[in-house]
């Protein structure tokens, strides 16, 4: 979803207020004259309601079993804490992680209480917990802004090479739910999004998708690129090269040689920092949905507060290596540079 499109549907649905924008100035002049130390909140913040999954996609540290962070769900009462505390400043919500929010059992609950401070909220599912009414009804009372659908093939055997125990045709059944639901109760949220990781053995069937797109009738499909390890050993990088797209208009990396390099220049900036932070289940603050493991973990909203964490000396000495030298940071090297994840065309 582009941003002109998120700020739009700010201003219709009345998400925008002085205090909100004057938070976001503040951040972003912090930003301008490289100030490590912030006297604002975050604008956006990435909640993880749980790293558990039902797929075992084989790029994901959740699903190929390589994540290293203890699994849990976030109990409802600390969703609601920080919602609490952060929730007037806060202009958008990404609702996922490293796991399936969908699996939280209070997820409907958790988006109604902070729609009330008047957030945008998008949620990204793999797509396989609409085939009860009930809970496509849920969705939809909700409010929830932005519903994501990842649906990485227009087949069942395309889908499966990636979404390992995907079932193509429940997920479309889903999708065809959600949009007949919405018709029936005149809704316009939430906005259906079907998300496509382009891949190698998936980009053949990008005008498939895109067919399958209109003809259900979601409001947009998104090209995104795929995240590649680029730092790893010989016998991984050749696995991710065969996930590697040949066009190169659906990658973000070219092959070099023996390796793979990113196409884009690495530049001494992250406005992620500044305007942005991650929640992960357990109340641990990261810089971002890079760090899948935390190992730069800045402090525990749920030991302290949110503020003290977000001017923590650990989270300070972060965004000051970012300013000096962001690639003597690993992680940090194979950044798509944006917010919002990098999509065709970007």
């Amino acid at each position: 979803m582009k941003k002109t499109q998120i700020l739009f549907q700010l201003v219709k649905e009345r998400e925008l207020s002085f205090k909100k924008l004057f938070n976001l100035s503040k951040s972003i002049l912090s930003l301008k004259i490289k100030n490590p130390r912030l006297n604002s909140y975050p604008s956006i913040v990435m909640i993880e309601p749980t790293n558990f999954c039902n797929l075992n996609c084989p790029l994901c540290p959740t699903g190929n079993k390589s994540l290293k962070r203890t699994k849990g769900y976030m109990p409802p009462e600390n969703f609601k804490r920080i919602i609490d505390e952060l929730g007037d400043y806060l202009l958008n919500i990404t609702l996922w992680n490293y796991g399936e929010p969908l699996l939280h059992k209070d997820i409907y609950e958790m988006i109604s209480y902070a729609k009330k401070k008047r957030i945008f909220i998008r949620l990204s599912t793999n797509g396989h917990f609409f085939d009860k009414k009930d809970n496509v009804k849920k969705l939809i009372s909700s409010r929830l802004d932005n519903l994501i659908i990842c649906l990485d093939g227009a087949s069942q055997e395309t889908l499966s090479k990636y979404r390992v125990g995907a079932n193509f045709e429940q997920i479309i059944n889903g999708i065809k739910s959600v949009v007949e639901e919405k018709k029936k109760l005149r809704s316009n949220l939430p906005i259906i999004e079907l998300q496509f990781i382009v891949m190698k053995h998936n980009e053949h069937e990008v005008d498939k998708l895109k067919q399958i797109a209109k003809e259900i009738g979601v409001d947009k499909l998104t090209l995104k690129t795929a995240t590649l390890e680029i730092e790893t050993s010989k016998k991984e990088l050749k696995k991710m090269k065969n996930f590697l797209p040949s066009k190169e208009e659906y990658s973000r990396y070219k092959s070099v040689e023996a390796k793979l390099e990113r196409k884009n220049i690495i530049k001494n900036k992250c406005t992620r920092l500044w305007v942005s932070s991650v929640i992960n289940w357990n109340g641990d603050v990261v810089p971002c949905c890079y760090d899948a493991d935390g190992n730069f973990t800045f402090g525990n909203m749920f030991e302290t507060s949110f503020k003290e964490v977000w001017n923590s000396s650990k989270y300070i000495a972060f965004r000051r290596k970012i300013l000096l030298n962001k690639t003597n940071i690993p992680m940090c090297s194979n950044c798509p540079g944006n917010l919002f994840g990098l999509t065709i065309g970007e």
